[in-house]
């Protein structure tokens, strides 16, 4: 097995330098495009010890600092400079660069932050593609606390609260070609993200009243939503909308929605505030999705990180190493092997495609494709601490 995996890396890799070498950079994001691509490189060239590896990316990471700052004007964390500058600081922690980029950061906080009272204005906290995204960043970068104050004064402000049953809420645009409006309760655009950017401000020191009410109410309203397990086949729907007469369903196996998200913010949070309760229901919700393998249980068709079967991988691999359990153990194994196997298309990028609404594309980027594929690969072959799942809110 261990072999095969190192096949995989290796094609994924080659993939990956031929297009550095050979195409321009048309998206910088870090769940999308370039700089995603580079985290993957980073790993790679640390794991490879190869010279001539080491040699390309530092190339290639120096042409991206070139380019992004004149062409790249989203703010966003997903696609623009909230996730760039977030993942500056984190290869800097990590030493994977030493070039000094604090007055490219300096210049372009001013930015960002305008942009972030925009996404207020508009109430858009997603953190993705929205004001929490900004706010991820100022935190990991631990500056400007009066920015933090402001996305945190924005959060209370726009919740719905229902002061009896001790519950915080926030309505957002679910679908926008639909006009879905709804509660949307995910990791990558919901409550759930707004739980876990909370625990972190929390984490970081900032501690007050405002802040233990919204995090207590956040975990209240999701909970609240609870399914019958049994009879819908997962703890939560992805979403409740409002303006719909669709009826609530079961949710997917993904990092992006359903459980594996909502378990994992129960969990850190449990954590941040010793909880006790919360942690164990985000267990007991991540341990009962280890049984959910085959399609109809799971969704899955392809192995992106976003709501693939690598994504999988990643999660229980996190909770293996904060909890040791064999449960996620073989969980780990399984999903690792239906990447593997999902590995299976001619005219792609080593085997692999990803499937979005318009069918079957290449993909290269971090969040849905091979860049993030070969990143779980690695930790798993590496048996590393996975610290870039922090890039993905999972630590």
């Amino acid at each position: 097995m261990e072999s095969i995996i190192k096949q995989k890396i290796d094609l994924i890799a080659e993939c990956i330098f031929t297009k550095i070498q050979e195409t321009q950079s048309e998206s910088f994001g870090l769940y999308s495009g370039e700089f995603g691509i580079l985290l993957f490189l980073f790993y790679y060239s640390k794991y490879s010890k190869n010279k001539k590896h080491t040699l390309l990316t530092e190339n290639y990471a120096e042409k991206l600092l070139e380019q992004f700052i004149e062409r790249e004007k989203l703010h966003t964390f997903s696609d623009g400079l909230s996730g760039i500058l977030y993942l500056f600081e984190f290869l800097r922690e990590n030493d994977f660069i030493d070039m000094d980029v604090s007055g490219i950061q300096s210049l372009l906080d001013n930015y960002i932050v305008t942009r972030m009272r925009q996404d207020i204005i508009q109430r858009k906290y997603d953190f993705m593609h929205g004001a929490l995204g900004v706010g991820l960043y100022l935190l990991k970068k631990g500056a400007h606390p009066e920015y933090i104050q402001e996305l945190i004064d924005f959060l209370y402000d726009t919740a719905e609260k229902d002061t009896d049953e001790q519950i915080f809420k926030w309505e957002s645009v679910i679908d926008p070609e639909k006009n879905l409006i709804g509660y949307n309760l995910a990791l990558s655009h919901g409550i759930s993200s707004i739980i876990i950017f909370l625990s972190r401000v929390v984490k970081s020191g900032m501690i007050d009243e405002k802040i233990i009410e919204m995090l207590s109410g956040a975990v209240n309203y999701v909970l609240s939503q609870q399914m019958d397990f049994l009879q819908f086949g997962s703890y939560f729907p992805s979403y409740l909308p409002i303006n719909s007469s669709k009826s609530v369903s079961k949710s997917r196996i993904a990092w992006c929605y359903g459980d594996l998200g909502i378990g994992v913010a129960l969990w850190q949070t449990g954590k941040v505030l010793e909880k006790s309760e919360w942690k164990d229901k985000g267990l007991e919700i991540l341990l009962q999705s280890t049984k959910r393998r085959n399609y109809n249980e799971s969704f899955v068709v392809d192995a992106g990180i976003c709501h693939g079967s690598a994504g999988i991988a990643m999660i229980y691999r996190r909770m293996y190493l904060e909890t040791g359990r064999d449960e996620f153990k073989d969980a780990i194994q399984y999903w690792i092997n239906q990447t593997l196997n999902f590995s299976r298309f001619e005219d792609s990028l080593a085997g692999y495609k990803t499937h979005l609404l318009n069918g079957w594309i290449n993909d290269y980027s971090l969040l849905t494709g091979i860049s993030g594929i070969g990143l779980v690969l690695m930790s798993c072959l590496f048996e590393d601490e996975q610290t870039w799942d922090e890039i993905l809110l999972l630590s």
